[in-house]
């Protein structure tokens, strides 16, 4: 089996992350718990982004949340956690996410390849260690410079 292709992005390192138009004017912040840990290394070209900027993520539902480092060298990704959502709404890129209110990274997309079971939501990280338990709260929250609209629409 072939290894898959590392994704560009403008730095021609990691993933190719979709960028979202600036056509919401407020959005409220959407909350998951973790309901479990996962402790998984992996290489960021396992990761397929799927070229949607946005998702609506209903109260409920479960979706695993992946990280991603793209300072590291070798396993630059990592699975983290389950969280269910408690406060559902819609995710964008570029969100602020935040793990029992300390700001961990940004919202870089989706990847779909467990669906329908389950969505990976990957997020950009500075580190993949990360304070993590049973019962962290993940929050998205809107970035102040997407809430702005685009001239275009």
């Amino acid at each position: 089996m072939q290894d898959k292709p590392k994704k560009e992005s403008g730095n021609n390192r990691g993933l190719k992350i979709v960028e979202a138009p600036r056509i919401y004017s407020e959005r409220r912040p959407v909350r998951g718990e973790v309901v479990t840990v996962i402790d998984v290394l992996f290489d960021s070209s396992n990761i397929d982004l799927a070229d949607s900027w946005s998702r609506a993520v209903p109260r409920g539902e479960i979706h695993e949340i992946m990280i991603w480092n793209p300072i590291e060298d070798e396993n630059d990704a990592a699975a983290i956690a389950f969280i269910e959502i408690i406060q559902g709404g819609n995710v964008v890129n570029g969100d602020e996410v935040k793990i029992d209110g300390e700001p961990i990274g940004n919202l870089v997309g989706f990847d779909y390849n467990h669906m329908p079971n389950h969505m990976n939501v990957v997020v950009e990280t500075k580190s993949l260690k990360l304070p993590l338990k049973l019962g962290s709260v993940f929050e998205f929250t809107p970035s102040p410079m997407l809430s702005i609209i685009d001239d275009c629409c």
